[in-house]
């Protein structure tokens, strides 16, 4: 499970209104709070504030007047809540979801009201229950070269965090892209990294540089942003030409294959 989720503080502030109890957190340092510990060792920064805070734990970031205040919910029935069974009460209109959607688009992610019901429905059909036990068996494919990898492992010794992340990123990449995992991967474990850290250092700034300045971090999230850009287009282009030339089959790819195809221009 993702270790946070983070909610506006408009939201958060009313509910601890609403209860009369001002939501705990962490005081950090007088000037920045929270700021470097989330920056620096975020993963490390969230459990220790799980641990002495509980299950909802508010964040304070930066200096006064530009700082962010945000709240971190941990547990799943809470996560649940925010982002299914309540997730109209919540909202995405904040510097973290800005971010996202400027590297990776106005997604499911990152949408909100009419767009986000629109994707929803969009997508709808890849999570039937057909659909999903069809699945499994990109999992188990994936499940088997992780366990190849660690047999082979020099000394046996190997990285969990880094293997973890990469099985779940090629699970994800194998149902969506199918035959064509080999070729997203790489570029997707390349990017992500690259763009996850864009998004955690200008959510966090408390004064955001344009992202046409060119400075080095710009240049590396926009050069990472084109190559994921490119191989998904690259993707559905060729997806596109094989279902012209098969008309009525299938087609190869994934689970997902059919839905890029019925839904993604041919000049995409």
């Amino acid at each position: 499970m993702s270790p946070t989720v983070a909610v506006t503080a408009v939201t958060a502030a009313a509910a601890a209104a609403t209860t009369g109890n001002r939501i705990p957190g962490p005081p950090g340092l007088p000037l920045v709070g929270s700021l470097f510990d989330l920056t620096r060792r975020p993963l490390r920064t969230y459990l220790d504030a799980r641990r002495d805070y509980g299950d909802v734990v508010r964040f304070v970031a930066g200096p006064p007047g530009l700082r962010v205040e945000f709240y971190a919910v941990f547990s799943p029935e809470g996560a649940h809540q925010v982002l299914a069974g309540q997730a109209g009460n919540f909202r995405k209109d904040n510097s973290f979801y800005d971010e996202l959607r400027s590297s990776l688009g106005n997604g499911l992610l990152t949408s909100m009201d009419g767009d986000y019901q629109r994707q929803r429905r969009l997508i709808q059909p890849l999570f039937t229950r057909r659909r999903v036990d069809g699945y499994a068996r990109a999992v188990g494919l994936e499940c088997e070269a992780l366990a190849e990898r660690w047999r082979s492992a020099p000394g046996g010794v190997v990285d969990v965090a880094q293997e973890t992340s990469r099985f779940a990123l090629r699970t994800v990449s194998r149902i969506l892209f199918g035959a064509d995992v080999e070729a997203a991967v790489e570029v997707v474990h390349h990017s992500f990294p690259v763009l996850g850290a864009s998004v955690l250092e200008r959510g966090f700034a408390p004064v955001r540089v344009p992202r046409s300045w060119p400075t080095p971090a710009n240049r590396r999230a926009g050069a990472a942003q084109r190559d994921l850009y490119a191989v998904c287009d690259r993707i559905i282009a060729e997806r596109a030409v094989r279902a012209r030339r098969a008309p009525g089959g299938p087609g190869p790819g994934g689970p997902a294959g059919g839905l890029y195809k019925k839904k993604s221009p041919p000049d995409k």
